[in-house]
């Protein structure tokens, strides 16, 4: 078991450290935006569907790497003074009752529409450009694919530590 979470805490890791060249490949666009449009008076259509498909294949191929190194923002007035195994059941209850229904309903429903965009050849409507959506909502499904699989390593450590008290080894 310890191996799988290993691996799983490996794709975390690589998906969201290849996932932040995204930020440069973005940054560039817009440079050459600007210096197209402000200085050649040429606008270019395709700049603004590749950063914001860029963006959002960042953000959420970026998502479970930040989950694994405990980077989202925590609300933990309460939280924080416990002991590491309330904590932990804390934890567990909240993925049973909250992470878990929340990410099969969207593996499900995202991975499903995600499939339909490369089956049918969707297209962005956003720009005269319109280009092919069907690899940045692959990208989304990936990224939440890997951030249920990272959710699910984190319960696992969680309820070893709820059941055993002691803290998990990984």
């Amino acid at each position: 078991m310890e191996k799988v979470l290993r691996i799983i805490d490996r794709m975390s890791e690589w998906t969201g450290k290849g996932a932040s060249y995204l930020v440069m490949a973005m940054v560039l666009c817009i440079m050459y935006e600007v210096v197209m449009r402000y200085f050649f008076d040429r606008p270019q259509t395709w700049v603004f569907d590749t950063t914001y498909m860029l963006y959002g294949a960042h953000a959420m191929l970026g998502a479970a790497y930040c989950h694994y190194t405990k980077g989202h923002v925590r609300m933990d007035l309460l939280y924080g003074r416990l002991r590491p195994r309330t904590q932990a059941i804390v934890d567990v209850v909240c993925y049973l009752l909250l992470f878990f229904p929340l990410f099969i309903v969207l593996v499900y429903k995202i991975g499903g529409h995600a499939l339909w965009a490369v089956s049918y050849g969707e297209r962005a409507s956003a720009s005269s450009w319109r280009p092919i959506l069907g690899p940045f909502k692959l990208a989304i499904a990936l990224g939440v694919v890997l951030f249920f699989l990272q959710g699910i390593a984190d319960f696992i450590r969680s309820l070893y530590v709820a059941v055993k008290g002691a803290s998990h080894e990984s």
